[in-house]
């Protein structure tokens, strides 16, 4: 009598819904798992969304009658995992459970022990997944044969063993089967699809987790690259986000990968991770010819701070002059902030902020420092007096230069300039604004924070309700400081920026309202507002922005 073949169940939980973006690692190890067994073991993927309860997500599991059930667990779905395991055993399976993943690769032992997980997969899944259930396969796949049968296996945690554990090492070369080729991962539906082209970091910032790899950074070979590419554009694919935590890291390899992209990758927009150190001229024309942007990890502008942390070297005016060859070619780019990093206190995140701000980014990113378990900067916490939450996502709650009030502060400075400046699209007009305030950004946004209050995301949901506070703030500020001259043209740039942003952003059409004469506003023959508003003519008009193939067109209404 032939046994029914087994399955194996592998569950993904991603930060939004499950249309939204790939779940790339589930479907990398699921294609290596078919390319080793073929028709030998069934695999099933599975997909959870951030608003789903564990009920819910381990009914669908169980809905493919699994012989074994695999959880790829971040830092932001541990907890989720967790509560999905619960349930599983709770309704009587009793097959064997295991985890891969980041979080797993960085706590095995405890996360074991939380989700009552029969092995752990450290390090990349692929080739030890599949070594694993090869060992696990004459046995079947029971809950309790795991921890015998996988003793001294490389790469293989297992609850309680931790003295035995041993780590595998990565391979030199990526010859992996491509998820995108063998059909377990797909981009038709998807919002967005996240893209491998390599592994590894040639840098080490501390509190990550990409620079700790034995073999420095591996690319995947450039004809599967194209091979994956091809697909993306068959399948209608609209936003490619590349994973490559520097993607500029060699520059003839990027060159040649930012040709192939601009020739065969038809209306795809691209989202990259770039060393801003690392850009020349060749390569910020190169990034031009795509529908691209850049995010860029500035972290702190303090150059004490970041070589605590791995990065040294900063130097604020040749950086400066790097994201400046990205303006002169057009190119979209933004800057990540962390604040809470070893060495750095409020006064030097704001100092950071008016620096990031100060070189008009298209957008600017603010994180408090989470202190992940396995990176150097956790092994190290105790030497910085770090408290750090015990739990995902392993936030600083407090340190001797960064004390819970401040960070708290910097946190209520960090919202006001992702709804301010960030979502509410102000580049080109921010520092105008600020200007004849006086004021330096870092302080102009922590007044924002205390005039929005404690939930300034609930104010302003969408950009028009973003625009109502700009406005609103903007005149509060300029009419304490007898500036009132100065808010009629200042409102109607914000105005026209705005229907500007929304027609390129949302593909929405406004009428704009103006008071001041359109050419001052639309096109001004200087930067300065107080010169501008010197020069401007009272002509009250009315423009319609809508979107274009080249741009918004500008049209007056009669």
């Amino acid at each position: 009598m032939n046994r029914p073949r087994p399955t194996l169940s592998l569950l993904a939980v991603g930060v939004g819904e499950p249309s939204e973006t790939v779940p790339l690692g589930i479907a990398s190890v699921a294609a290596a798992i078919e390319a080793a067994f073929g028709s030998g073991l069934s695999v099933v993927l599975v997909e959870g969304g951030a608003g789903e309860d564990g009920d819910r997500m381990a009914a669908k599991l169980l809905a493919g009658e699994p012989s074994i059930v695999g959880f790829s667990v971040y830092s932001w779905n541990r907890a989720k995992m967790g509560e999905v395991a619960r349930t599983l055993r709770a309704r009587g399976f009793d097959g064997a459970l295991f985890a891969g993943g980041p979080e797993a690769s960085a706590d095995p032992f405890s996360l074991a022990a939380d989700l009552d997980l029969c092995f752990v997969v450290v390090g990349e899944g692929e080739e030890t997944s599949v070594d694993a259930l090869r060992k696990l396969s004459p046995g079947g796949f029971a809950r309790g044969e795991a921890p015998d049968l996988l003793m001294g296996m490389p790469g293989v945690a297992l609850p309680g063993r931790e003295a035995e554990f041993k780590r595998r090492s990565a391979p030199e070369a990526l010859r992996l089967p491509s998820p995108w080729i063998g059909g377990q991962a797909s981009g038709a539906g998807r919002d967005e699809v996240v893209w491998e082209l390599s592994r590894g970091c040639a840098f080490h910032c501390t509190y990550c987790y990409e620079g700790r790899g034995e073999n420095g950074v591996r690319a995947f070979p450039r004809d599967r690259i194209a091979a994956e590419l091809e697909i993306f554009v068959r399948d209608g694919v609209r936003r490619v986000f590349v994973l490559d935590p520097t993607f500029n890291w060699k520059r003839e390899r990027a060159l040649d990968l930012l040709g192939l992209f601009a020739e065969r990758g038809g209306d795809v927009a691209w989202k990259f991770e770039a060393r801003a150190e690392l850009l020349d001229k060749s390569l910020s024309r190169a990034f031009a010819r795509l529908n691209a942007s850049i995010q860029i990890g500035l972290q702190s502008a303090n150059p004490e701070v970041l070589a605590l942390v791995g990065r040294p070297g900063f130097d604020p005016d040749r950086f400066a002059a790097k994201v400046s060859l990205l303006d002169a070619e057009g190119v979209t780019w933004g800057l990540d902030l962390i604040y809470g990093l070893p060495g750095d206190d409020i006064g030097g995140f704001r100092r950071s902020l008016d620096y990031a701000l100060g070189l008009s980014p298209n957008h600017l990113d603010l994180f408090p420092l989470t202190v992940l378990p396995g990176t150097e900067l956790a092994e190290r916490a105790h030497e910085f007096g770090f408290v750090v939450e015990g739990a995902a996502p392993h936030l600083l709650l407090d340190s001797p230069h960064f004390p819970a009030a401040d960070l708290a502060e910097a946190g209520d400075i960090a919202r006001a300039c992702d709804l301010f400046y960030t979502k509410g699209r102000a580049v080109s007009w921010f520092l105008r604004a600020l200007a004849p305030l006086r004021v330096r950004p870092s302080t102009f946004l922590g007044r924002l924070a205390k005039w929005l209050g404690p939930e300034p995301l609930k104010a302003g949901r969408d950009s028009e309700a973003i625009e109502k506070i700009q406005l609103a703030f903007i005149e509060e500020e300029y009419r304490g400081r007898d500036l009132d001259r100065l808010l009629p043209l200042l409102k109607d740039i914000v105005r026209f920026e705005g229907a500007w942003g929304r027609a390129i952003g949302e593909g929405k059409t406004g009428i704009v309202e103006l008071s001041t004469e359109a050419g001052f506003v639309v096109d001004p023959p200087c930067w300065d507002l107080r010169e501008l508003a010197k020069r401007a003519r009272t002509r009250p008009s009315r423009l319609r922005v809508s979107p274009g193939r080249e741009g918004p067109k500008i049209s007056t209404v009669t």
